[in-house]
């Protein structure tokens, strides 16, 4: 291992150390503060040095902390950069979906939550890392079979050659395969160790990764994960923009969530081929399309309000959904949702509105909203994939229900606002249940990326739709 430190370095020349550092290889590993001026100090693993792991394997160390060829190896992950003063950059979109869902989510030790969350900054460059932003996997797992029911098999080309990865659909998804890593056979005992975050980390490290220090690693990272899961909470991820043209406000309704069925909203309906389910998508989705939104109206100095009926996974009330276009005054409403069938072959985007059987009060108007999701999603996933098939917009009588609560103009509030009523539309994007459509969109190796195509096509046509309103 090089180590290089540098030393009374004034504030205004930290930042250009740290780079300087990169682009040589190195990781920044620690930055102290005495008298005005910093301490930088860097190292760079090197094949020569490297540990090896107690089952013989040579280890991989990387930036990120280096983890055994045996377990886990991060894809070389980006150095952990900071601003002069010592703090964390601000967080990437990717590491606040990671804060927001991982706050809500219900792990058997809470107490753990930061030192975990710690764990991932360092192993993903604060998710910065290839691997973390192509397959969601923030951790460097490699691939295990046990690890069929969270993810998928992915071949990926990490610092030191090819490998088999974990390919996760989701950062649900992520999260609940770290924990069901740690229940393998190497890990057995750490739950012995779960008292504390330190216990924890020094328990599992050595197994986890050979590289000397690296729990001390991990636990010069938890202040900053106690801080994003403190802060986690609707300012975390952007939510509105301000600019010379208001778009107004949009709710995005991510279809389903949690265990339990409740009025007007089923828990959970379709499940893809490999194996996800659609509540976790719809989620995964949704955040994405939020971003895509915020960051293209400010870019194009536009005012507009992005308001999700759900952020975690709970399910609400279908009236509670619709409700809140009312409570926010929204120009639209648009519900996520994936289809199943028991047929594999059946596929394709279809957008539902609300029929005039089922009273509907600005027919004309969320016909129009229809016609535009459908044509950007379906336009989006035609780009990719030539073989999509656009099933249009239909009325919500042609769903199994026969009507869709979260569609219904009195509990959108129309009643009330007869000059100024919200537009609303529930898109199926896909028959996940397809094994074509579930590699496009979920467990394929470009399914991240794709999604987020098509949610960024999504977005801007949701933006051009609320202009044509203005």
């Amino acid at each position: 291992m090089a180590i290089h430190r540098m030393t009374d370095i004034p504030a205004s020349e930290v930042q250009d150390v740290i780079d300087d550092f990169e682009l040589e290889g190195f990781t920044v590993t620690k930055i102290d503060q005495g008298n005005g001026l910093f301490t930088v100090e860097a190292r760079k693993e090197t094949r020569a040095n490297a540990a090896t792991p107690a089952g013989g394997g040579a280890a991989a160390p990387t930036a990120g902390g280096g983890l055994s060829d045996d377990e886990t190896t991060p894809a070389a992950a980006p150095a952990l950069t900071t601003t002069p003063a010592g703090a964390a950059k601000p967080p990437n979109d990717l590491l606040r979906r990671l804060v927001m869902v991982y706050k809500g989510e219900n792990i058997r030790h809470p107490q753990l939550r930061a030192v975990s969350l710690a764990q991932w900054l360092l192993e993903s460059g604060r998710a910065t890392s290839k691997l973390a932003k192509l397959h969601l996997n923030l951790g460097g797992l490699k691939w295990r079979p046990e690890m069929a029911p969270f993810a998928t098999k992915v071949s990926f080309e990490a610092h030191d050659g090819v490998d088999n990865y974990c390919k996760f659909a989701t950062v649900e998804n992520f999260i609940n395969g770290y924990w069901a890593f740690l229940n393998r056979s190497p890990y057995t005992g750490w739950e012995q160790n779960a008292g504390s975050g330190e216990s924890f980390i020094r328990f599992i490290g050595p197994i986890y990764t050979p590289t000397p220090g690296y729990a001390d690693q991990v636990l010069r990272l938890v202040p900053e994960a106690t801080a994003l899961l403190a802060e986690a909470g609707p300012d975390l991820i952007p939510t509105s923009t301000t600019g010379a043209s208001n778009l107004g406000t949009i709710i995005i309704d991510p279809g389903h969530g949690g265990t339990q069925n409740v009025a007007g909203s089923s828990a959970n309906n379709a499940i893809a081929k490999s194996g996800v389910k659609e509540k976790k998508l719809t989620l995964e989705y949704a955040l994405l399309l939020q971003s895509a939104l915020v960051s293209q109206a400010s870019k194009a100095n536009e005012q507009i309000k992005v308001v999700l009926t759900r952020m975690e996974d709970v399910n609400v009330t279908g009236s509670n959904r619709a409700v809140a276009a009312f409570e926010h005054k929204a120009e639209l409403f648009l519900s996520i949702h994936f289809n199943g069938s028991s047929t594999a072959a059946t596929r394709g985007t279809e957008t539902f509105f609300r029929a005039p059987e089922n009273g509907n009060l600005n027919l004309e108007d969320d016909k129009a909203f229809a016609t535009d999701v459908q044509d950007a999603v379906f336009g989006a996933i035609q780009s990719l994939d030539d073989k999509a098939k656009d099933r249009g917009i239909k009325p919500d009588t042609q769903t199994q229900l026969g009507a869709l609560g979260v569609l219904n103009d009195v509990r959108l509030g129309n009643d009330r606002r007869p000059g100024d009523m919200c537009r609303a539309a529930l898109v199926e994007i896909e028959f996940i249940s397809n094994p074509a459509a579930d590699k496009l969109l979920v467990s394929g190796p470009d399914a991240v990326a794709n999604r987020t195509k098509i949610m960024a096509a999504l977005a801007k046509a949701l933006r051009a739709h609320m202009k044509a309103m203005a």
